[in-house]
């Protein structure tokens, strides 16, 4: 099967956040919303001078008109170009429009009077301005705009129906050139672009600040406890609830979840509640069997947690450290009884069964996955700090804490317990043992000497109390 070109990291780069994807998405319509309200400023405003200009335009271009048509200027070539001349120089026009030309023509299109003492015929062909002007008497206002493409220049057709004063219809037309104009808007729409562009980022920063903080407390907020709650859950840790008080799509999903965990929970603690029971049972049959074993755990369990509290251990590890020291070994009830209550010394085979015990005691554990602290201590309290143990041979840290504090408690009441075939030895001997021995890689350092200190306080205030009347 081919594989994904696409390398893990690389992928693992490409998946961007979801608050990140909505926010891109935004700044994305955004944009695109920006550059279409800029073609479509660009056009309104073009669209808005060049109103005005018609307006302009058709206002001048009637009057001359009129005028023409009252007979108060003569229809010749000069009289319209002087009419030219006064519309070049007036203030609201000539500096962004400039007549190039104005010419009257009959209703056959013929030229009747010219500003640029020109004549010829006008096509009036169906469709053009010149027979809208003539047969529909129709006004035809710049609807068509011509670039002359040697100088760049725009031109504008304008023309108005008009009946002179013999009573035959005519038209009259200036030709504009409105390069001016379309040099006016490209300076008005420069700075009026500048603004809207402003106008639009600045919305848009303070809308992504406002979307991004919704985003987050409704979305990808409630998203991220979700999933730090689903990664604890599957750690085991089957307490944890996600704290959501939102009654939308999510909090519906985070109340499912807690549901489930906490059925999930129920389940397993009514399944280790029966476990423990069965393990009472078999500590009580221990407790049959081999009587010195039930003594022994319990005198374990009591200086382990000695111990625990003289190293601060929270609560938690406190009652799993008892609770694991008091079942430690409970394998033996594997062991035959010739070998547990044997009143002599064990030959080698006998030892190498009654080691076997460690691994025996963690089997019966290995159910409680959420004590999983009961299996190590059992499987693990006699290895050695130097790792020439048993069963796995774990040295230094590898070693868990707890395992490595029964291991000491285990050592201290097999020294100082009475045994079937001995009598423990007294407390003062033991510790000078313990002393001697603390570097000698069985115990962990630390907890070795803490032990002995906390030992030593203990003897040392039983002492006191002796000697107080």
């Amino acid at each position: 099967m081919p594989q994904s070109s696409t390398s893990p990291r690389r992928a693992h780069l490409l998946r961007l956040p979801l608050s990140l994807r909505f926010l891109l998405f935004a700044v994305a319509i955004l944009l695109l919303n920006g550059v279409l309200m800029s073609r479509q400023t660009d056009q309104v405003i073009e669209e808005a001078f060049l109103d005005q200009a018609d307006q302009k335009i058709h206002l001048l271009l009637d009057q001359i008109r009129r005028n023409i048509e009252n007979q108060r200027i003569p229809l010749t070539d000069k009289s319209l170009a002087d009419e030219v001349n006064y519309l070049n120089q007036h203030e609201h026009f000539g500096w962004q429009l400039h007549v190039s030309a104005l010419y009257a023509f009959d209703a056959k299109g013929k030229i009747l009077a010219h500003s640029e003492h020109k004549g010829g015929t006008k096509d009036l062909e169906p469709g053009s301005p010149y027979y809208q002007v003539i047969n529909l008497r129709e006004a035809s206002l710049g609807e068509v705009h011509e670039r002359e493409p040697t100088t760049g220049t725009v031109k504008g057709d304008y023309l108005l129906p008009m009946t002179l004063s013999n009573g035959d219809i005519a038209g009259i037309e200036a030709e504009v050139d409105i390069t001016g104009l379309q040099q006016a808007v490209g300076a008005f729409d420069g700075p009026f672009e500048q603004s809207m562009w402003n106008t639009i980022l600045l919305s848009s920063a303070l809308m992504l600040i406002l979307l991004g903080g919704l985003t987050h407390f409704w979305l990808t907020g409630p998203l991220q406890r979700i999933h730090r709650g689903i990664i604890k859950l599957s750690d085991g840790k089957l307490d944890t609830r996600i704290d959501t008080h939102s009654k939308d799509e999510l909090g519906q999903l985070a109340g499912g979840i807690n549901d489930l965990a906490q059925n999930v929970q129920d389940l397993l603690q009514e399944q280790e509640r029966t476990y423990m029971a069965a393990l009472n049972s078999l500590a009580q049959a221990l407790q049959a069997k081999d009587p010195y074993t039930a003594v022994h755990s319990a005198r374990v369990a009591k200086y382990a947690v000695k111990l625990g509290k003289a190293l601060e251990l929270d609560t938690e590890q406190l009652t799993l450290l008892k609770k694991g020291a008091l079942m430690h070994d409970l394998g033996k009830i594997g062991i035959h009884d010739s070998i547990l209550n044997k009143p002599s010394g064990l030959s080698d085979d006998e030892y190498q069964e009654m080691k076997r015990h460690p691994e025996m005691t963690a089997t019966i554990m290995k159910p409680l996955k959420r004590f999983r602290a009961f299996a190590e201590i059992a499987a693990w309290h006699h290895e050695r700090w130097d790792g020439t143990g048993y069963p796995d041979g774990l040295k230094g840290d590898e070693i868990p804490l707890l395992a490595r504090i029964v291991a000491i408690a285990d050592t201290w009441d097999a020294m100082t317990g009475d045994r079937v075939y001995r009598a423990g030895m007294p407390e003062t001997k033991a510790l000078s043992i313990l002393e001697a021995e603390q570097d000698q890689g069985q115990f962990d350092p630390e907890l070795i000497r803490a032990f002995i200190r906390m030992m030593k306080q203990r003897i040392d205030q039983e002492l006191a109390e002796e000697i107080e009347p």
